[in-house]
């Protein structure tokens, strides 16, 4: 069990529902974080990796067995928070939502099988500015993030043609864009296949200036998982 309570998004690792979004309903927020289909990883197999695994997508599996009765389930769930603790590998603390349906219990320990599945988010992403205005630094949240629900590079060009790499700073949020201003910002999202190491490139045009103001945001016009 993790905790009761869809309002413990506000404040977890991944940062979803973290100012400046501050909510677990706003309805850009994936269906599974706003309705308690998410969980905490813990440090093997998934582990944090400085929150590589935000956003991705699991299928856990109960037979029911555990340290408290309960029954055979399986829900999909999204990872939405790290530090749910040391081995056996596959360690999942759930929303009492989501582990309700996984075991048939509301408390208790229970073995799992688990795989990573791609997420059905068919909404596009939304780009939020985290940080301040500022032409020289930059904190960006990549919300809603389809199919396999976590982005491996972010590129940035201002105005389309000056153009640089951001680095995860942790979860969905990246920093480092190039230095600047502009009249719009081009956005290269990536995505790598954990099935066969595949990439999927989406581009996200926001015509507002650059750089964003606090919390402005941009929705693209297309997901991953055409």
């Amino acid at each position: 069990m993790w905790v009761e309570g869809h309002d413990s998004l506000i404040g977890s690792q991944c940062e979803f529902g973290n100012a400046p979004v501050n909510s677990y309903t706003d309805p850009m927020l994936p269906e599974m974080l706003r309705n308690g289909f998410h969980c905490a990883i813990g440090d093997d197999s998934p582990a944090w990796e400085n929150g590589a695994h935000c956003g991705k997508c699991y299928r856990l599996t109960s037979t029911g067995h555990g340290t408290n009765p309960g029954t055979p389930g399986s829900a999909v769930v999204m990872v939405s928070n790290g530090g749910a603790g040391s081995p056996p590998p596959g360690h999942f603390d759930c929303v009492m939502d989501s582990f309700e349906a996984i075991t048939g219990a509301r408390t208790g320990i229970f073995h799992i099988e688990f795989e990573e599945v791609t997420c059905g988010i068919t909404s596009p992403p939304v780009i939020i500015n985290w940080a301040d205005k500022n032409a020289f630094y930059c904190k960006m949240m990549f919300e809603n993030i389809g199919h396999w629900g976590s982005l491996e590079a972010v590129e940035l060009c201002i105005d389309g043609n000056d153009c640089g790499k951001l680095e995860r700073f942790a979860g969905q949020t990246w920093t480092g864009c190039p230095k600047g201003e502009g009249s719009m910002a081009v956005w290269k999202l990536t995505q790598k296949s954990p099935k066969d190491g595949s990439t999927e490139e989406i581009r996200c045009s926001c015509t507002m200036s650059w750089p964003m103001e606090a919390g402005e945001r941009c929705t693209c016009s297309e997901n991953f998982g055409r």
